[in-house]
């Protein structure tokens, strides 16, 4: 499979790259939130992307890194005028030696607001930072956000990678004080996807479902994850990879009793597919079975499963599931025509064998 390029980057101008040493370009989320952790903190942030969940960390480590006793004050671009986070931008509060100052919503700034915030940059320092975020893309050229670049930090945040997420389902489990099994892992990022809100709200329920036990396997997932039957989920997915159009159907009947599960179901064949094709490619190199499952993250009967399903795809017929599968996400998103009509297309296509 082709390389994939990094989920988060931290973009600077090529100025800020010459003159500041903090300016780099990180490649993964969680390298920016480490370089947030480490380096001494500085007057301008700017936090943008479509990956809500990480900016909001982002800013979370900001607030940290300034200490215990700091006042904060949130502002909303668009429904705060500017001249509210002026008057407190850079003052001393009452209440505490170091202020931080988040203005959230920066992309809906008019052009003069841009103008007063840079203006007003000159007076600000590390004590009592401004903190800015958009959702999706900002011009890094626009005034105040080109002082980001030169005084400050400025990070992009995008979507996880569909590969990124297992490690980041780890890594908030970890962070709860509960260890998610491998396999448990991949099945979670399977059946949620790549959105990190609901990533870790599922984690506390797993949590939860556990407890008094410090460890998620694979079975407490299949359990009580989402509104979806999981097991006939992975069932589907078998069938698919088996391209048995009859028990495929039958099976989505099943698994499909709400509207809204088509999407979450639609991730859970791309997940299965993805490692489908993984396994291909490996075994087709001559991977031995331990490498393989080192790189896939199952084992045993499931690996050998995913071995018999590859044979049966071509990467041409790898290559149109994944087309069709990005049709098949904006219409389950953008039409009214009912998620199982849609599916059952789909599922019947791809079942079909080659003549």
């Amino acid at each position: 499979m082709r390389a994939l390029v990094s989920t988060a980057v931290a973009r600077y101008t090529n100025a800020a790259m010459a003159s500041t040493p903090s300016a780099l370009a990180f490649p993964r989320p969680e390298e920016i939130l480490a370089r947030l952790e480490k380096d001494p903190p500085v007057p301008l942030y700017l936090f943008y992307g479509d990956e809500s969940f990480l900016i909001e960390r982002a800013i979370a480590v900001v607030r940290q890194r300034l200490g215990p006793a700091v006042a904060v004050r949130v502002f909303h671009a668009g429904q705060d005028a500017v001249t509210a986070v002026l008057n407190v931008w850079g003052v001393p509060s009452l209440f505490a030696p170091r202020t931080l100052v988040v203005l959230k919503n920066v992309e809906q700034l008019k052009a003069a607001e841009r103008e007063q915030l840079a203006a007003a940059a000159a007076r600000c320092d590390a004590t009592h930072p401004l903190v800015m975020s958009a959702q999706g893309r900002v011009d890094l050229e626009q005034s105040v956000f080109a002082l980001c670049t030169k005084k400050g930090v400025a990070a992009e945040f995008r979507p996880l990678l569909a590969q990124q997420v297992p490690a980041w389902a780890q890594r908030l489990a970890q962070e709860r004080g509960v260890r998610l099994r491998e396999e448990a892992a991949h099945m979670l990022s399977e059946l949620i996807g790549p959105n990190l809100f609901a990533l870790a709200a599922e984690i506390d329920k797993l949590a939860a479902f556990v407890f008094p036990q410090r460890e998620i396997p694979a079975e407490a997932v299949e359990a009580c994850t989402g509104s979806l039957s999981h097991h006939t989920v992975f069932d589907l997915a078998d069938a698919v990879g088996q391209r048995d159009r009859q028990r495929a159907s039958l099976l989505l009947q099943r698994v499909l009793v709400d509207e809204r599960g088509g999407v979450p179901l639609l991730h859970a064949l791309v997940g299965h597919f993805r490692r489908l094709w993984q396994v291909k490619e490996l075994a087709e190199e001559g991977g031995a079975e331990g490498h393989i499952e080192r790189a896939v993250g199952v084992r045993g009967n499931r690996l050998r499963a995913l071995r018999d399903q590859a044979r049966l795809y071509t990467r041409s017929d790898l290559q149109r599931f994944f087309h069709r599968t990005a049709v098949l996400d904006v219409k389950l998103k953008s039409t009214r025509t009912p998620p199982l009509a849609l599916l059952q297309a789909f599922i019947l296509e791809m079942c079909e064998r080659p003549r």
